[in-house]
């Protein structure tokens, strides 16, 4: 190092200052403006006056400006550099501008993401989302910032294994389908970085084929329909739906396990397990199919009528309930649905009329029969999750639970919904 140079270096207020010259320096991409000295002791205001020549009663102004500094030094040892030339020798690099930096930056993102197109050119639609910036990439770009060599292997054996998705009829196991694509059944669980890379990559596939965009999953239920329009299934057993009074059938025919439930009456829990066969689903008699998500409402609607096909979802949609009603959707049926009073039952509905528009009817989901069903719950500090219906009538419906701030339940009408299921 230069014995001048060394000097700077051994003094801390000049090497603060030089700091804080530099940074402005990078900001403005030329010697201009000022840097501010009210964080300087009045010792070192006295040391960069000796190394500058300027008055301290002047550097006490608080603020220095670069020309002047640059000026002051032509009266020291260094008076055959220029600022540039003394910022480059005192740290020892190359001084580039935040604005070169983000050109550079700019330059090798483009790269990155022309490297994936070339290599993998079917995967055009991921990358030109991640290359989009929008919201829902900014976790993949942090990753690109912090090892852009490591994220780029994950892409690639993500992309490697979405070329490898089942046929969606084939309903693979998620963990399955990670250790037949990676060696790793744990490879696309959703802790891990290639899980949330994978479920990226289905999101934004789902998009381009015209789904709407909604934002990514974020619930589990949201996950779970999501890998099912891919053939994917995360727990074929634990996702189930009851049902009765329904046929399935696969390319053989009308299954014999569906048959005899109708036959005799009898009610059947399907995971998702025993629907990868099914190609069709249909009332065992009429057109009607009724559907809630309260099994304890199900069981005593089941009791009290006799054969009306009946489907219980056990809470919010899942993947089972979704394969079923997809299916059931391809026949003229109709969906009466009956939910909560609540928030969470309002969306549940609106979630079903999104993505069956032209078969469902809300089945006792009125003002009537909110007050009969009304309970002493208090919704009013879950009442936000109201203002994104957009059917008129669950809207209206909406602001009668805001208005009273009650939830209100099924097991109220219970004779009713039993009376509308025997016409």
């Amino acid at each position: 190092m230069d014995d001048n140079i060394r000097l700077i270096v051994e003094d801390p207020a000049l090497a603060k200052l030089l700091a804080l010259i530099r940074d402005k320096y990078r900001s403005l991409g030329k010697v201009g403006g000022s840097v501010k000295l009210d964080r300087f002791t009045q010792e070192e205001i006295c040391s960069i006056a000796g190394f500058t020549g300027i008055p301290p009663d002047i550097l006490t102004s608080r603020s220095l400006t670069l020309n002047k500094f640059e000026q002051a030094l032509g009266r020291t040892v260094f008076s055959g550099l220029s600022l540039a030339e003394l910022l480059e020798q005192f740290f020892g690099e190359p001084l580039t501008t935040k604005e070169q930096e983000r050109a550079w930056a700019k330059d090798a993102a483009a790269a990155f993401i022309r490297t994936l197109e070339i290599t993998y050119p079917d995967g055009a639609f991921w990358w030109a989302r991640i290359a989009s910036a929008s919201p829902d990439t900014r976790w993949i770009r942090s990753l690109y910032r912090k090892d852009d060599t490591r994220l780029a292997g994950l892409l690639g054996r993500v992309f490697e294994a979405y070329r490898n998705l089942p046929d969606e009829a084939d309903m693979e196991l998620l963990s399955l389908f990670a250790h037949r694509t990676t060696g790793n059944p744990h490879a696309f669980d959703s802790s891990q970085l290639t899980g949330r890379l994978l479920t990226h990559c289905l999101y934004v596939r789902s998009v381009t084929d015209g789904a709407e965009d909604t934002g990514m999953p974020r619930s589990s239920e949201e996950l779970n329909d999501l890998y099912a329009r891919f053939g994917l299934t995360r727990d074929d057993l634990w996702s189930f739906v009851t049902c009765r009074g329904l046929i399935a059938s696969t390319t053989d025919g009308p299954h014999p396990l569906w048959l005899a439930a109708v036959e005799t009456s009898s009610v059947l829990n399907v995971p998702v397990k025993m629907l990868g066969d099914i190609t069709e689903i249909k009332p065992a008699a009429g057109c009607d199919v009724w559907i809630v998500e309260n099994s304890g409402v199900c069981s005593a609607l089941i009791d009290l009528v006799q054969d009306a096909p009946i489907i219980c979802t056990h809470g919010q949609f899942r993947s089972a309930a979704w394969i079923v009603l997809d299916l059931l959707a391809r026949e003229d049926v109709t969906f009466h649905y009956s939910g909560d009073f609540d928030p969470e039952g309002l969306q549940m509905a609106q979630r079903l009329i999104d993505r069956y528009p032209k078969r469902v009817k809300l089945w006792r989901m009125d003002d009537e029969s909110y007050r009969m069903a009304m309970s002493e719950e208090d919704i009013s500090g879950r009442a936000a999750k109201l203002d994104g219906l957009t059917d008129p009538g669950l809207i209206e419906l909406a602001e009668e639970l805001r208005r009273s701030g009650k939830a209100g339940y099924q097991e109220g009408l219970l004779k009713l919904l039993a009376q509308d299921m025997r016409v």
